[in-house]
């Protein structure tokens, strides 16, 4: 019998592979500190995941990381976003508008979770944020997604040095055929080179003829 609190193995597991996820490159002793597992446990749960193609390991240190079988389920999820397909061409035509990182994100429960970019080519860069969660609160992407629950148009805001320090972020939502929005769109850039007055004056604009554009081809 299961004693309360304790963890189940799907759990176990899930929290391994949280624990890959952070840090790409793990041994076998290190996840036992972090997952407060003993050994044995961690190589049976390693030992199934590589199975199943979630984990694999380095021949040459012995150590983890997350395995090819992630590919096909970050396909398979994105491939039920209906929408994305439609949206990648104004995604693009975005970045290389503005040529900063443009963002697809969703809302699941109080978080963001970025889905999708297209990177921008420029030297500096901010940190990729794809598969990443950030609170709803902070985020540009999280409180465009709140706003529109409650408005008409197509709202705009601004995410400066919040979640990340020196980091800008800008955006505005995308609507379905029923005008209810689905996902934010948004663009990333160091604030050295986006500030707010430029992400007014010039960005904006931009930013929410692409989501306008991206709405209205939805509906065809």
């Amino acid at each position: 019998m299961k004693k309360k609190g304790a963890k189940t193995s799907v759990e176990k597991a899930l929290d391994l592979i949280e624990a890959l996820k952070n840090v790409d490159d793990l041994g076998v002793t290190e996840l036992s500190n972090i997952l407060n597992l003993n050994k044995n446990n961690v190589f049976r749960l390693l030992a199934t995941l590589e199975t199943k193609g979630l984990v694999e390991q380095d021949e040459e240190t012995g150590h983890y990381r997350l395995g090819m079988r992630f590919l096909y389920l970050e396909h398979a999820y994105l491939k039920g976003l209906h929408f994305l397909q439609k949206a990648k061409p104004f995604l693009r035509k975005l970045r290389n508008e503005t040529r900063e990182t443009v963002y697809l994100s969703v809302l699941h429960k109080d978080e963001i979770v970025y889905v999708y970019a297209e990177e921008s080519n420029r030297s500096v860069l901010v940190h990729s944020r794809i598969a990443k969660r950030y609170s709803a609160e902070t985020t540009a992407s999280g409180k465009a997604l709140k706003k529109a629950e409650d408005i008409e148009d197509f709202p705009f805001e601004i995410d400066e040095g919040e979640t990340e320090e020196e980091v800008i972020e800008i955006a505005t939502v995308i609507k379905d055929e029923w005008n209810h929005p689905i996902a934010a769109l948004s663009i990333l850039a160091p604030i050295s080179r986006v500030t707010r007055e430029k992400a007014e004056k010039e960005v904006k604009e931009k930013l929410i003829k692409a989501a306008k554009d991206i709405s209205e081809n939805l509906k065809s």
